[in-house]
């Protein structure tokens, strides 16, 4: 996915509906990015965000991005090519009872990418929604660096990971899943081509469903060419409803990555 592509034109924020960037401002509405450009999106969509709504946006994303995905992100190249100092990760080794803290430069750290997988939306099982934390289990992607780089530092103790960030959990996660979902179906049906459930989740304002819209499968896919995966389509639940449905991956070129299923409203 190298090139980039637009999609028409919005005019209005796609999570609140403000017609302008900011009160007062003559500037037009924000670009987003469907997929943060961070992990390579390249899928934009002009003038449809706030201000507002692009700062709360990219605080979720920003969890992620700069915590567990950091890493291999960066050996990766992707987000926005700027120069910039030297990075470093702290990676902890411990040998005969001594732990050493060693600051390793972030192109030669042994990345592993650290992330959740969860299970169906609860949605798609005909049930109401209930107030519950959004759960499942961990998966592990690997880059194919790790192993080399990680030979340098074995032979001087056990070696233990740290994120750079810590603070990213499933909440970030599953907001930054359903943003991703909900951009992506305006962008190929229209911000009035369907019944969207998932503003108030992107926004913070109601997050207490999020397992109910969010999900994925604990199969772990085999990896693709592409740094992202995209999908809309649609899907019945067992009580025989039609929803919408967004597939996701994302560094999905790094093996050992899931795929999460978030279900974004109802065609009209």
């Amino acid at each position: 996915m190298s090139i980039t592509k637009y999609y028409a034109s919005v005019g209005s924020c796609i999570y609140c509906g403000a017609q302008e960037w900011s009160e007062g401002k003559s500037r037009k509405l924000g670009d987003e990015h469907i997929v943060p450009e961070g992990l390579g999106g390249k899928l934009l969509l002009p003038e449809a965000s706030c201000k507002a709504c692009e700062e709360k946006t990219s605080q979720f994303e920003l969890e992620w991005l700069r915590g567990s995905f950091h890493s291999a992100r960066v050996q990766k190249g992707l987000g926005k090519k700027r120069k910039r100092s030297p990075r470093f990760i702290p990676l902890k080794i411990q040998k005969n009872g001594r732990t050493v803290w060693k600051q390793i430069p972030i192109e030669k750290y042994p990345a592993l990418i650290v992330t959740l997988v969860f299970d169906t939306p609860d949605i798609l099982t005909g049930c109401e929604p209930i107030e519950k934390e959004l759960s499942g289990g961990v998966a592990v992607g690997t880059m194919p660096t790790f192993g080399l780089h990680l030979q340098e530092y074995l032979n001087q103790g056990t070696v233990s990971f740290e994120p750079p960030r810590n603070t990213a959990n499933s909440q970030h996660l599953g907001r930054m899943l359903a943003k991703i979902a909900h951009s992506y179906t305006v962008a190929e049906l229209g911000l009035n081509g369907f019944k969207p459930f998932l503003q108030k989740i992107i926004l913070g304002s109601d997050i207490r469903h999020l397992g109910h819209y969010i999900g994925g499968t604990r199969e772990i896919p085999p990896k693709i060419n592409d740094v992202y995966e995209v999908r809309l389509t649609t899907v019945q639940s067992s009580d025989r409803r039609n929803y919408l449905m967004v597939i996701i991956r994302l560094l999905a070129d790094v093996q050992g990555m899931p795929e999460y299923r978030v279900i974004v409203g109802e065609a009209h």
